[in-house]
Order: C-alpha cells, then sequence, then structure tokens
C-alpha cells in the first residue's frame, strides 16, 4: 500500500467515523424499508388499490409524503443527535410545525 492510498484508508475511516448511527446504516434502512414494503404488500395483497385510490390526477399522494418525509430532514439540515433537547418545547415545537406545514403552504399557495 502506498502512501497516498494508507493517507486516503484513514480520511476515509476519520470521515466514517464522524458519521451518525443513521447515517452509517443508510443503506441498511433503504432496504429494511424495501422489504417491509414487498411483505405489506403479500401480507395485504388489496394495498395497491387503496393506494392508487389516494393518487391525485398522475400524483400518488403517499409516495408525495413519503418523498417529504425522507428528503425534508436533509434539506433542513436535521441534527437526530441533538432531537432529545426537543423534550420540554412542545409548544415551540408546535407553533414551528404549525408555521413550516400549515401557515407557509396556505400562504405560499394563495399568493401563486
Amino acid at each position: 500500500m502506498t502512501t497516498h492510498t494508507r493517507s486516503a484508508a484513514v480520511a476515509t475511516g476519520a470521515v466514517f467515523g464522524r458519521l451518525s448511527l443513521l447515517d452509517r446504516f443508510l443503506p441498511l434502512w433503504i432496504f429494511l424499508a424495501m422489504a417491509a414494503g414487498v411483505l405489506l404488500g403479500a401480507i395485504f395483497p388489496g394495498i395497491q388499490d387503496a393506494f392508487d385510490s389516494l393518487r391525485i390526477d398522475t400524483v400518488s399522494f403517499p409516495i408525495t409524503i413519503g418523498l417529504l418525509w425522507m428528503m425534508y430532514p436533509v434539506l433542513a439540515k436535521v441534527k437526530y443527535e441533538e432531537m432529545g433537547r426537543l423534550r420540554g418545547q412542545g409548544r415551540l415545537f408546535g407553533v414551528s410545525i404549525l408555521q413550516n406545514w400549515i401557515i407557509g403552504p396556505v400562504l405560499m399557495t394563495a399568493l401563486t
């Protein structure tokens, strides 16, 4: 192993060590979610029709909610390791959710 590849391996290990538990095992979580979806479809064969009934024109509402749920924390740079500090901040958290998920979208829709 050359000095360059050794230092690259050490740098990669340092970066991996700084990742949170969620980030380290992200591929595992994705595969588990996919397996859960396949299992859910096998156990409840009519679930596809139920999800299709929640379609708005050509957009699947459950898929939309899932994508927002998945992308929002990354875009907002949510630090999961600090979520414990929210205990006792229920009112502040509730006002934030109200402003960001209800008032903001309604206002933006009304302005367009």
